[in-house]
């Protein structure tokens, strides 16, 4: 059965068509407030004596402490949909709830809120083998025997293997087999949580996705289906083209033979069936760089399709996190930080051992890229420093982390492992005694209420108009207003590597639960060619705030992209301050920008077009969630009481023309649009977002500026909020004008397609 939006802390999607009264845009979670503290514990089972289950989580009340209004304690657990919790072979390994059952049962009783790992990837049968009585691993068996299932290397074998999270399976959209099997067990199981939460959605926190969905290292994935569909989305053919389920998901721009993929590549492939990946991967060679970047987006792909097929059973997306690596390595393991948010989802990464100053490298561009939403699964600093265990914590809650899940409670286990809480034979009771004062020090603390990345309030420092004031020390520090990292043009500030920019500047003060956060975004602009790494820092007073910095290793030099950073100055507010941005690297003048850096005041309302009218050149699907209205109703998470967004008549070439224009009511200052991509719950969410544009201003509605000028933009996620920033002005229409369409998912037709049209100053 599907429940879509049953619970009944959220809004319930209305099906038929509404007036286009705005909908409040969303953050993050109805819960907001509420920072979660879920200690992972895989120690329950419906085998088990039911009591004793219970006393493991008294004793971790009892250890912890609860908490309280806003700051409270949970647990955490896995949904083992593909291994343990499967029926047999009669019922063709459908997904089996006793023991999740058991569990969401456990929660009741111990009245402890909870959150589901979906571990249903590459730890799919942790952690045991079945003769020590570990998760089961018939079907994996079963799934990974049928041909072409499973990650290959270069040489053809097979990287599949059970236990220390080896269950590689390809992670190709043509693999229908797993597919079809995994999507199966996660939605049935999605179902049985959904039905639970609906009758108690105080003690629903959420679900993680697939535990580090990775590729197991460089020498992977050379399965022929990954290899297929790399040609189909190189060329967009086959399930990326015309009537293809990806349509306008694929690369862009795509290659138009093999000859000019030769061209590009270097290479001197005969033919498109003659393509194959390089045996391994030589950082910077642009060959090399092409793979990597295939390898990466079918990573992208794999967390946008489990997000989906969750949402689809029922789960609203901000309820659904990421479970990533914290980009420790792009070239091994192809798991970019960009993997940790998709398809509108939360996000959500793993630290070990990391220190505070480690962790702004991760959580600014979190913050920059998704709704002040995400999560931390499997938390353990790994140290006996008391004061390293509770900060890391404390910068952790600081950043605006929403759900901390720390690994493990093993109290109940005779002999324990180092990331054991209490009693590691490493670390000792160092980390469990910090969440106890944690949860006790916060308890009464309501979380930093933040403003969405697209939106972080009302623009109060410009470090782009307030660069003739700068001081600054390099070769070739200067203004770009169209800026360009990887074809994504946005207004910028060039830095050279070796060179400081400083402003004097001085915040404002805030008042309530307003923050101030500086929002950026960081390229490697076109032209550099291929080069080394470099690392973007921001201090303020000397502090650092990125962290250890935002680095971005070569593959931004290759197929580049903007990496977007929002970090929290409200500390500084009221203050005059020193910022410096720096960056670092290899070559001497660097190619580095800073796209459209400016301080921000949080701030509701200050959506120019919210509610406003609306005119567009052509309409399609009304009465089906389509309608010009809902452009500027706010609403960014997909279908919403029936309101998707707008779509225009569909056109049998790319080149077609439309438009969608927006009455601000009189003429304001803007200096940027956000345009959000369509973000429904089909395959092709994400797809008709235009590929050329202009984003237009004018003054009678008549006689129109460009104001941004964009070509060749690649295929956005879903939902995605898309910052086009670009020199102030004037205007009172504002229009975004294609004359290049992207594809729709499942259709033979071109259209131009969005969620949300935002304007702000």
């Amino acid at each position: 059965m599907r429940l879509l939006g049953s619970f009944a802390l959220l809004a319930v999607p209305l099906f038929g068509k509404t007036s286009a009264t705005p909908i409040a845009p969303r953050s993050g979670t109805s819960t907001e407030s509420i920072t979660y503290i879920t200690p992972i514990w895989e120690g329950a089972l419906a085998s088990h004596t039911r009591s004793d289950d219970l006393a493991v989580l008294s004793t971790m009340k009892t250890l912890l402490g609860l908490g309280g209004t806003y700051t409270k304690l949970g647990w955490s657990f896995s949904s083992w949909a593909l291994s343990r919790d499967i029926h047999g072979p009669d019922s063709d390994y459908s997904f089996d709830p006793t023991n999740l059952n058991h569990m969401l049962d456990l929660a009741v009783s111990s009245d402890l809120p909870i959150l589901v790992h979906m571990n249903n990837g590459r730890w799919a049968d942790c952690c045991t083998p079945n003769s020590s009585g570990g998760w089961g691993d018939v079907l994996l068996d079963i799934i990974a025997a049928q041909p072409n299932t499973t990650v290959l290397n270069s040489s053809g074998g097979s990287l599949f293997s059970h236990n220390g999270g080896n269950n590689y399976f390809t992670l190709s959209r043509l693999n229908t087999v797993y597919r079809n099997y995994k999507k199966r067990n996660i939605q049935a199981s999605t179902e049985a949580i959904v039905e639970w939460a609906a009758a108690h959605p105080s003690l629903f926190v959420g679900v993680s996705l697939d535990s580090e969905t990775i590729m197991p290292n460089n020498g992977a994935d050379y399965n022929p289906l990954a290899t297929e569909e790399w040609r189909q989305w190189l060329q967009n053919i086959g399930i990326y083209g015309p009537g293809g389920a990806y349509f306008g998901q694929g690369r862009t721009p795509a290659f138009s033979g093999i000859e000019s993929f030769n061209s590009a590549m270097g290479t001197t492939f005969a033919s498109w069936n003659a393509l194959q990946p390089p045996p391994s991967i030589t950082p910077g060679q642009t060959f090399s760089e092409e793979w990597n970047r295939w390898r990466v987006t079918l990573i992208n792909h794999a967390v946008a399709d489990e997000t989906f097929w969750i949402a689809e059973a029922g789960v609203p997306r901000a309820l659904v996190y990421g479970h990533q690596t914290p980009r420790l390595d792009d070239y091994g393991f192809a798991d970019a930080l960009e993997t940790a948010t998709a398809a509108n989802g939360a996000s959500g990464v793993t630290y070990y051992a990391w220190t505070p100053s480690d962790i702004g490298q991760v959580d600014n561009p979190l913050r920059g890229t998704g709704k002040n939403n995400f999560g931390v699964f499997e938390l353990n600093p790994l140290t006996t420093d008391a004061t390293r265990s509770y900060n890391t914590l404390l910068t952790l809650v600081n950043d605006g982390i929403k759900v901390i899940c720390p690994n493990s409670w093993e109290s109940d286990q005779a002999t324990k492992d180092q990331y054991a809480l209490f009693g590691s034979p490493n670390w000792g009771d160092t980390f469990g005694l910090a969440l106890n004062k944690f949860l006790a020090d916060r308890a009464e603390i309501p979380r930093n209420i933040q403003p969405p990345p697209w939106n972080p309030g009302n623009r109060v420092v410009d470090f782009y108009d307030a660069f003739p004031a700068a001081t600054s020390s390099g070769p070739d520090n200067h203004l770009e207003p169209a800026g360009s990292v990887g074809g994504v043009i946005r207004k910028s500030v060039y830095s050279a590597v070796g060179g400081v920019i400083s402003y004097s500047v001085a915040l404002p003060a805030v008042s309530g639960t307003q923050r101030l956060n500086l929002w950026t975004s960081v390229g490697i602009r076109d032209g550099a060619g291929n080069g080394g790494e470099s690392t973007f820092q921001v201090t303020i007073n000397g502090q650092n705030l990125f962290g250890t910095g935002l680095r971005l290793n070569k593959s931004f030099w290759v197929w580049k992209h903007w990496l977007p950073a929002m970090v929290d100055v409200t500390p500084w507010a009221g203050s005059t301050v020193t910022f410096a941005f720096t960056t670092t690297g290899e070559n001497y003048y660097g190619w580095t920008t800073w796209g459209a850096p400016a301080i921000y005041a949080s701030a509701t309302g200050n959506d120019l077009a919210a509610g406003k009218s609306v005119s567009v050149s052509s309409s399609d699907g009304a009465g089906a969630g389509w309608d010009s209205g809902f452009l500027t109703d706010g609403n960014v998470d997909g279908d919403v009481r029936g309101r998707i967004g707008w779509s225009s008549v569909s056109h049998a070439s790319a080149t077609g023309s439309e438009y969608a224009s927006v009455d601000l009511g009189s003429e304001r200052s803007i200096g940027r649009v956000v345009l959000f991509a369509r973000s429904d719950l089909v395959e092709g969410t994400g797809s008709g977002f235009p590929v050329d544009f202009k984003i237009q201003g004018s003054g009678d509605g008549a006689a129109w500026r460009d104001l941004l000028v964009q070509t060749g933009f690649p295929a956005p996620l879903a939902g995605e909020g898309l910052v086009f920033a670009f020199p102030s002005a004037n205007a009172r229409w504002v229009r975004v004008v294609a004359s290049k369409l992207g594809g729709v998912g499942g259709e033979n037709w071109y259209r131009m397609q969005l969620g949300d049209f935002q304007v702000y100053a």
